[in-house]
């Protein structure tokens, strides 16, 4: 069964490209969200084994999202990629979670080389 990756982003081309690339070149099952509070519910509906999220969106930016997941016993330990411009000033923000940071600019390899990292380290449920 294919691992189930939930991607966040409100930047249409860019989230669509992240999720045709996930299924074709890594073989995964996606799901997409425009924003934050689409992705909590989808987050809660399917558990995805991953959510890969942009931080700066409208009507729940990333960081509030993962905030609210940590909140949820079911989504609490789901592991996030954060794409942001700026990575390494947001890696201070604190979210009280392992969450991974990729900063945008990120070739395809890099982004499934990071998805592959933390799946396979995944611990099974």
């Amino acid at each position: 069964m294919a691992k189930k990756i939930l991607v966040v982003d409100d930047d249409e081309p860019v989230r669509k490209s992240i999720s045709v690339a996930l299924k074709l070149k890594g073989g995964f099952e996606t799901l997409e969200a425009e924003d934050g509070l689409i992705g909590l519910e989808l987050a809660k509906q399917h558990h995805p084994d991953l959510i890969i999220s942009d931080v700066v969106m409208q009507n729940l930016n990333g960081f509030l999202m993962l905030e609210t997941l940590k909140e949820f016993p079911e989504t609490a330990d789901i592991p996030i990629i954060m794409m942001t411009i700026e990575a390494q000033k947001d890696r201070d923000w604190k979210t009280g979670a392992a969450v991974e940071y990729l900063a945008k600019g990120f070739t395809l390899d890099e982004l499934l080389g990071k998805v592959n990292s933390i799946l396979n380290n995944k611990p099974k449920s």
